[in-house]
């Protein structure tokens, strides 16, 4: 089986990396702290900032904070089962979205720091909700572990079994299968095929 599987939110702890990091621009800059506890995410409305200064903050630090990013509680041992038991990984993120200088390069260095066991990495554009869908039937994916909704019911829409990894921001969708651990990916895959 082909296995397509996103890395931000889904193998790395942006979310988390991204929260430690704005508390403490927070601390630095007006030290009011969180403002909104239910955001649609932590870059949308959790602090006291304005949009302009968020996506400034963002862009200046994002490609820093990415190289900091921690694999989530079981993803390299359920990647290695999944490899082990003869399945493809294909590693399909959206980070070639000129967020970054070197994508490539820095995520290759970024899956080989972590050993996370992977065949093919393939990067498109995240602000693009149909290029992951493409890459899914360039590819001949069987499965994507993806965290967006708009990609995941792109990926649905066009034929291709998704599973939603559950995070803060995609708590709105009930129509899509839902994932809420890296344990809970394996035995859903399991049971699949």
């Amino acid at each position: 089986m082909k296995i397509g599987i996103d890395i931000d939110n889904v193998i790395s702890n942006m979310d988390d990396t991204l929260l430690k990091e704005y508390l403490k621009h927070d601390k630095e800059l007006r030290g009011t702290g969180i403002i909104n506890h239910n955001p649609y995410n932590v870059r949308c409305g959790m602090f006291d900032c304005s949009k302009e200064e968020e996506e400034t903050f963002y862009k200046e630090n994002i490609e820093r904070m990415a190289k900091n990013f921690r694999p989530l509680n079981g993803a390299k041992r359920i990647i290695d089962k999944l490899k082990s038991e003869g399945n493809d990984i294909y590693i399909i993120s959206g980070r070639d979205n000129g967020e970054y200088s070197e994508p490539r390069e820095m995520t290759v260095e970024w899956l080989k720091k972590y050993e996370i066991n992977y065949d093919e990495l393939i990067l498109t554009n995240a602000y693009d909700k149909h290029a992951k869908t493409i890459e899914c039937k360039r590819n001949k994916i069987d499965i994507m572990i993806e965290d967006n909704i708009a990609t995941c019911q792109d990926l649905k829409e066009n034929g291709i079994k998704v599973l939603l990894m559950n995070t803060r921001y995609n708590q709105e969708n009930k129509d899509l299968e839902r994932a809420l651990s890296w344990d809970d990916i394996y035995s859903k895959i399991s049971k699949s095929y």
